[in-house]
């Protein structure tokens, strides 16, 4: 980008925490933190004038302005209400370049890249970044609708309110209009998974491994095993013992296979009939049916999104950010704490910032607005970290959200981050998490209810729990910071509230 000073920096927009991801890198997020301030997929829409992120090794913050992104969010709502088919071109631009990004990394992981020049290598890394980049100009564009402020879920229950007879039925058609009525590509994950469960359920409980059951399991690993692979690449994929381990849990618990997915196809086919009938009771428009379609396809294409993201980073950090890091005689984890230009500059002229690439890793700020973006360390980093004032008062008992899956449940608070900690779920305890990803799926299986600090229609939390049917809570901001691990909770997603419980 260019040399200027930045413009909003330390302007009046209070800064507001957009998300906590806690494996995070430069590699990966300066690419749809670039996309965010200068997007010219739809000049129509409105581009964020500022971000900041924050890292602390791997853990991540990222925070936009307070009324910025309530702007923003505003623009994308009036494009899906006065453009009749933007909502299906933008999903339709989201499958596109999801499979072009997986396309991409699948060819860049069959080349001799040893044999590579420096300029070419670099010539790929530019060449992943325009398709990533283009991927998140349309991806980005449905969680910046709904999940800072809930602009489309209060367009949307707004509208139920003003034809329901009551609060409660409007906030039961939500949750039926915006549940997909189709798989989702994590659906199928657990399809495949389940048919090779009910071929060898009978024989799991032998020590040894049958030489076919290992066979598609390893299959199974390296077509689904990326799901386990989040961002900055710490932790290794699902491997074939992970699935086992899941069969050989699900075995003893004598789950059927078969019979989950009978009820699995069920629960689709019920949403279908159940959204048709509230059309018809309360008599939606044909506007707000529209809107209802695009906010059940916005679930299914992010999980598409998230899919390819995944494939993509692991098949890019074991290949070309590998090769990359050879050369610059780096390890890997630098390189992804390197800005774009940093890596051509480095590539093609061999300058390295070694010395600061170690200080990112221990903490810095990335902070990007249009034509500018710069890595803070030191002195500069704490003055800007000075800027964000967030307070929470962790003495409250109860925590407010948005209902993703309405039901009661009460039991024992874990948290829930990331894979490595699903050995403390037992059945029926409460999973609280800042959000959920793919490789918590088998908590969430067991978890007698799902309570999110951050969240809206379209996350992952809301998205998985309609189809497992556990009551969900998402967006309360605070519960992981409210509810410490033990705590006994009850969670009534029906009203919206989750409290401690003496």
């Amino acid at each position: 980008m260019a040399k200027k000073k930045p413009k909003y920096l330390f302007d009046r927009d209070e800064w507001m925490l957009a998300e906590n991801i806690p494996d995070g890198d430069i590699f990966f997020f300066q690419i749809p933190m670039s996309a965010f301030v200068s997007d010219t997929s739809y000049p129509l829409l409105m581009n964020y004038k500022k971000v900041l992120t924050s890292y602390k090794k791997f853990e991540m913050h990222f925070y936009f302005g307070r009324e910025d992104s309530h702007q923003v969010a505003e623009s994308i709502l009036k494009a899906l209400i006065e453009r009749p088919d933007f909502g299906r071109q933008l999903n339709r631009n989201i499958i596109h370049w999801s499979y072009r990004l997986i396309d991409a990394s699948k060819r860049t992981a069959r080349l001799p890249l040893e044999s590579y020049s420096n300029r070419q290598l670099w010539q790929l890394y530019k060449q992943h970044d325009e398709i990533h980049t283009k991927l998140y100009t349309y991806g980005w564009l449905p969680v910046a609708l709904d999940m800072f402020h809930n602009n489309f879920t209060n367009k949307l229950k707004s509208y139920l309110y003003s034809v329901s007879d009551s609060k409660q039925q409007a906030e039961q058609a939500f949750v039926v209009l915006t549940t997909p009525s189709k798989k989702t590509i994590l659906a199928s994950e657990r399809e495949e998974f389940l048919e090779i469960y009910g071929q060898f359920k009978k024989v799991l409980g032998r020590k040894s491994v049958p030489a076919e059951l290992d066979q598609k399991l390893r299959k199974h690993a390296a077509r689904w095993g990326h799901l386990g692979y989040i961002y900055a690449g710490n932790v290794q994929p699902f491997g074939a013992d992970y699935y086992l381990k899941e069969m050989r849990e699900l075995a003893a618990s004598r789950i059927d296979g078969r019979s989950m997915l009978q009820k699995e196809a069920a629960q689709l086919k019920s949403a279908k009939l159940k959204q048709a009938k509230i059309y018809r009771q309360l008599k939606i428009s044909s506007l707000y049916r529209k809107l209802f379609e695009i906010a059940r396809e916005f679930a299914l294409t992010k999980l598409v999104r998230r899919h390819a993201q995944l494939w993509d980073l692991y098949h890019m950090h074991k290949t070309l950010l590998t090769e990359i890091a050879r050369r610059l005689r780096l390890r890997r984890y630098e390189v992804q704490f390197m800005l774009m230009d940093e890596v051509k500059i480095a590539l093609l002229s061999g300058k390295v910032g070694r010395q600061n690439l170690k200080d990112r890793l221990r903490h810095c700020i990335l902070y990007t607005e249009k034509n500018f973006e710069k890595v803070y360390t030191g002195a500069v980093e704490k003055r800007l970290l000075s800027t964000i004032k967030t307070r929470v008062d962790r003495n409250v008992e109860e925590v407010f959200g948005q209902t993703a899956q309405p039901g009661f449940a009460r039991g024992i608070v874990r948290h829930i981050i990331r894979a490595r900690d699903i050995h403390k779920m037992k059945k029926g305890d409460i999973l609280v998490s800042i959000a959920t990803d793919p490789d918590i799926v088998p908590a969430m299986k067991i978890a007698g209810a799902i309570v999110t600090d951050q969240g809206g229609i379209t996350s992952h939390a809301a998205i998985v729990s309609r189809e497992l049917g556990v009551p969900c809570l998402i967006g309360t901001k605070i519960a992981t910071q409210v509810f410490k691990e033990g705590d006994l909770v009850e969670v009534d997603a029906d009203n919206g509230v989750a409290r401690k419980v003496s």
